[in-house]
């Protein structure tokens, strides 16, 4: 009995370090997050003139605070993308915009760098994407996002 609950006392500790572990990792990474302006819906107009790599974003929800929430194919925000950006000098918390083998362009958060690629995640998301963010796939950084107030 007393074993067993060591055990049980055990498993619980190395599931809460590994919980913890991934928040504070997503954490550390937002000192990469882009500058987020807000704009009256009047002004969109002239954003949208001044940038020629600005892409509209669907609002689901995995990168909250920094993206917000919407309604199905409801645009949230738009984010300028910086497409010149040399793989090997991203770093963890920088927000891309990749081609996902299942769901088509995703903008998310790169976590850590292994033999296989970036792995990437929403920020709101308590888990990992499925498939690594890869020069093959990688169309940008999001360098600014632009959200409407409220």
């Amino acid at each position: 009995m007393k074993a067993g609950l060591i055990v049980l006392i055990a498993s619980i500790v190395i599931a809460l370090a590994a919980i913890l572990s991934f928040h504070l990792k997503q954490i550390e990474g937002m000192k990469n997050h882009p500058k987020v302006v807000e704009v009256n819906s009047f002004d969109m107009d002239e954003v949208l003139r001044s940038h020629s790599n600005i892409v509209a974003i669907l609002g689901t929800g995995s990168m909250r605070p920094l993206i917000p929430a919407g309604q199905p194919n409801e645009t949230v925000a738009w984010a300028v993308v910086d497409n010149t950006k040399d793989f090997n000098l991203l770093e963890a918390g920088m927000v891309v915009v990749f081609k996902h083998k299942d769901s088509g362009f995703v903008i998310h958060e790169l976590n850590m760098l292994d033999k296989d690629g970036w792995i990437s995640s929403g920020s709101y998301n308590g888990f990992y994407d499925s498939g690594r963010v890869t020069r093959e796939n990688l169309r940008g950084v999001v360098t600014l996002i632009y959200k409407l107030k409220k």
